[in-house]
């Protein structure tokens, strides 16, 4: 059987419920892609876009 790795990149923490779900459904192993900077609010202000 197959090892899966489930990763995920969520500037605001949203996306990491989503990928914790499915690790927890299909039996897979969870990794955080993170930012080598983090983010601010002023980054996250989707009005800036």
């Amino acid at each position: 059987m197959s090892k899966v790795l489930v990763t995920y990149f969520s500037a605001s923490g949203v996306t990491r419920g989503v990928a914790q779900n499915i690790a927890d459904s299909i039996g897979g192993d969870l990794f955080e892609i993170r930012a080598k900077q983090p983010y601010t609010s002023a980054d996250l202000n989707q009005k800036n876009l």
